[in-house]
């Protein structure tokens, strides 16, 4: 994969936030969020471990029981089967991974 600069793949949506997949693998799947405020995505529990990096903005970031507010530089992971999810409170940018269970154990 030829490097790319996150910031010229972002594409806000108001009526309908997308996740955009900028990297997929058997072992991760890159996520770019362009979110509005509002936007985001619910807290949950997956079996894959998630790692989120903030890019720009703000957003309240539910990582088990609790929610934190996140803004450009902070960086924060999820381990498996741990709820995760994000919110937008301004308009924000954020790279989310998936790693999946069988990269971690080698």
């Amino acid at each position: 994969m030829r490097p790319q600069h996150l910031r010229d793949g972002c594409e806000f949506r108001s009526n309908k936030f997308m996740p955009q997949l900028i990297y997929g693998s058997d072992a991760v799947r890159a996520f770019l969020l362009c979110l509005e405020p509002g936007q985001g995505l619910a807290p949950r529990a997956d079996s894959e471990e998630t790692v989120c990096y903030v890019i720009e903005g703000r957003a309240k970031l539910t990582i088990g029981g609790e929610e934190r507010q996140v803004s450009s530089g902070d960086f924060a992971a999820a381990a498996p089967g741990e709820r995760r999810g994000i919110e937008a409170e301004e308009r924000c940018v954020a790279l989310w991974l998936h790693v999946s269970r069988s990269t971690r154990q080698a």
